[in-house]
């Protein structure tokens, strides 16, 4: 028969021994089970602490990625005394300066028109025919029109690949359908137009004459074929509209735009403080910051990123002489390393701007500028070898960090695979308590029942004694 020790523990002794193995054994689990708890919720703080240090640097490499790209430093502003005669775009080798420009006269096309037709579907030839285009520049072009009317016309012409610039449009008058047939701009594509259809004839006099646009750039007599003109100035394309006013040339004025450039890089400047403050937060075991404040005091993890951050400001930078020839890397001229634009880090760590020091490298230095931020890249893989600039190399290095396979991430799986240690540890602590506490109970209801047992035999002792004592003294 198995005792119930539980039931029994007290009843001998007097004394509550089932709350003594209770108090015994949680004496021993409580600060076990404290260092293991504490060593949970240090390893996820420092898991919580790992998620902002990715954070601060998403945001730095946000920053980094504003002044990455040639084509972000190309903003150029263009004034025009007269844009009803020519518009203005510009790229990012846009040649500043003053310009006077004059349009005499824009480039246009041929245009001719067929005889009128009573539909858009009025047959033709009986069948299919010929359409003869004859450039002026001997040029040769034939057009074969399967479905003959005046509309199969028109879609046979649009739909040539080898129309040479040829469009045509199927216009009702009011009195009937007309075809117009259109070339491409400049005196070279004027043209004449004959067909294989008997009953298909086009106006003897053209709606309009090929011509090319006549205009003068600081003085300077120039003829295009075409009124969009991107080979005058360096980087600059003009669409010409029309004429300019007689006897009084437009001026245009071609400015860096070098505000978007300076509010980028303080923007940089920002992100790199925060950055820098967060990492800081992390790592002072003194900081008052709930949450994150001190978790990640003494990571060499930590350390190790603030470092590499570090030198991405402070390291010169190096593009290639010959374009994807690593062998011929060297440094720009004057301006190579962030310093030379106004940025650095003070003596408390902060990352500071120049604004006059920048001024003076944009406009001393420009192209040395762009290339130290960018090495003239636009767009650069993240995973080019080749070198991308201050910031190019900045936006690479940051997002390795970043990756599920980067640092970072390797050290936050390590710690969460470090709590799984832990919670196996308090099972395991708890397998053993509850071990224990059997243990103690079977022993302690042992001793129970013993001290019951002498009590018993005291008790009966002392009773027999007493009634001795008592037949002694009563004679």
């Amino acid at each position: 028969m198995t005792t119930n020790f539980v039931s029994a523990l007290g009843a001998g002794s007097g004394v509550d021994v089932k709350s003594l193995a209770g108090n015994l054994v949680e004496a021993e689990r409580a600060p076990r089970k404290e260092r293991i708890d504490n060593r949970i919720a240090k390893t996820e703080a420092k898991i919580s602490g790992y998620g902002a240090m990715k954070f601060a640097l998403s945001d730095l490499q946000a920053a980094f990625a504003k002044v990455n790209d040639a084509y972000e430093f190309s903003s150029v502003t263009s004034t025009n005394t007269q844009p009803a005669a020519f518009g203005v775009s510009t790229t990012t080798t846009a040649a500043i300066g003053n310009y006077s420009l004059e349009v005499s006269q824009i480039a246009k096309a041929t245009r001719i028109a067929s005889s009128s037709f009573l539909t858009s579907d009025t047959s033709l030839n009986s069948g299919a025919f010929d359409l003869t285009l004859q450039e002026s520049n001997g040029d040769l072009t034939t057009i074969n029109v399967t479905t003959a009317t005046p509309s199969g016309m028109v879609k046979a012409i649009n739909a040539s690949t080898d129309s040479s610039g040829f469009t045509a449009q199927l216009l009702n008058t009011g009195n009937g359908y007309t075809v117009v047939i259109s070339g491409a701009t400049g005196q070279s594509h004027d043209f004449t137009v004959s067909s294989t259809a008997s009953d298909l004839t086009f106006l003897s006099t053209k709606l309009q004459t090929a011509q090319d646009a006549q205009f003068q750039v600081n003085g300077l007599d120039m003829t295009r074929s075409s009124n969009q003109l991107s080979d005058v100035i360096d980087g600059v394309t003009l669409d010409l509209y029309g004429t300019t006013t007689l006897g009084t040339p437009a001026r245009l004025d071609l400015n860096r735009q070098t505000g978007t450039i300076k509010d980028n890089l303080k923007l940089l400047v920002k992100a790199y403080n925060d950055f820098d403050e967060s990492l800081k937060i992390l790592a002072d075991r003194t900081s008052t910051v709930e949450d994150f404040g001190g978790v990640l005091a003494g990571d060499s993890l930590l350390q190790r990123v603030r470092s590499q951050v570090r030198s991405m400001i402070t390291s010169d930078y190096k593009i290639y002489a010959t374009p994807g020839d690593a062998t011929t890397e060297q440094l720009n001229p004057d301006v190579y390393a962030a310093r030379h634009v106004g940025l650095s880090i003070d003596r408390n760590g902060l990352l500071t701007l120049d604004e006059t020091k920048l001024d003076a490298a944009l406009v001393d230095n420009f192209d040395q500028v762009v290339t130290m931020f960018s090495a003239n890249t636009n767009n650069q893989s993240i995973y080019s070898p080749a070198p991308g600039g201050l910031a190019g190399n900045a936006v690479k290095s940051i997002d390795k960090s970043l990756r599920s396979t980067g640092l970072i991430a390797q050290q936050s799986a390590t710690a969460s695979a470090q709590i799984k240690t832990y919670q196996n540890e308090l099972v395991t602590l708890e397998e053993q308590m509850t071990k224990l506490l059997a243990r103690y109970t079977e022993q302690f209801g042992n001793m129970d029942n013993i001290v019951g047992r002498s009590s018993s035999t005291r008790a009966s002792l002392t009773s027999s004694f007493e009634g001795l004592m008592s037949m002694y003294t009563s004679k």
